[in-house]
């Protein structure tokens, strides 16, 4: 069955299998336990208004591996964040633990998610991050698989990208990569038209510790704003505007391209 998490505290120990999607409501708290594995197999929703905290014990060993899934409709949510019906995340702050974060992927269309962030709609604007905060753990977020798709970490694809606003680092090891037009950290991508009057999703980060590497999707950037491009041929010109970027680096190891 489909599970909600309304708000208070969950504790993960063992290995848990949950085949549907969850759907978090209000504050949540999750503390990974040393050993234990969570695979959310259609995702962790977390939409605005909500907020999800993840911690770990001691140890840091604690695992969750979870993927978005993607609707009748073909829109994709993200692995943590946005649903394919309410775009927009909430809040999500990791502390621990070792996170697997993969967007849903309607690769059949074209449209993937973001690992962390907002989800992509088969037609409409990609939703927004809201405030992604990692102190540390080890975190891989990767886009779900398309041709206009989700941040690694930040906004979902969608005709106007996302914007991956209010993203912190301040420690533990992150790698974040981003599928076609989206960043590895920051916006997600957008659909070029004939007009050039779209545009891919602006991203605001500051990384003040950790390691960090971001590998930003086709004509993206690492960290920043998602992918922008210009055709023209024979007989029609076209593409999709870049987001913009605000970077601002404090501290740390950053890998960025």
């Amino acid at each position: 069955e489909a599970v909600t998490w309304t708000a208070g505290w969950y504790a993960v120990s063992g290995t848990v299998t949950i085949d549907q999607p969850i759907t978090v409501t209000g504050a949540v708290n999750l503390i990974l336990a040393d050993g234990c594995t969570l695979n959310a197999e259609k995702g962790i929703v977390v939409t605005t208004d909500n907020s999800l905290t993840i911690y770990a014990q001691s140890g840091g060993t604690g695992t969750l591996n979870t993927t978005g899934t993607v609707d009748s409709d073909k829109n994709a949510s993200a692995g943590i964040g946005g649903s394919t019906a309410s775009l927009d995340s909430g809040a999500i702050i990791i502390h621990g633990g070792v996170i697997n974060a993969t967007g849903g992927s309607a690769a059949s269309v074209g449209y993937g998610g973001a690992g962390i962030g907002g989800g992509t709609p088969n037609y409409g604007n990609g939703g927004s991050s809201g405030a992604i905060t990692i102190y540390g753990g080890t975190v891989t977020a990767n886009s779900g698989a398309g041709s206009v798709t989700g941040a690694g970490i930040g906004g979902g694809g969608g005709i106007n990208g996302g914007t991956g606003s209010n993203i912190q680092i301040y420690g533990g090891t992150i790698k974040a990569t981003g599928s076609s037009f989206g960043a590895g950290i920051g916006g997600g991508g957008s659909t070029s038209n004939p007009n050039s009057s779209y545009k891919s999703g602006d991203g605001a980060v500051t990384i003040s510790g950790g390691t960090v590497t971001a590998v930003g999707g086709d004509y993206a950037a690492g960290i920043g704003g998602g992918g922008g491009y210009y055709y023209s041929t024979q007989y029609t010109s076209g593409g999709c505007t870049g987001g913009t970027g605000s970077v601002t680096i404090n501290g740390g190891i950053v890998d960025a391209s």
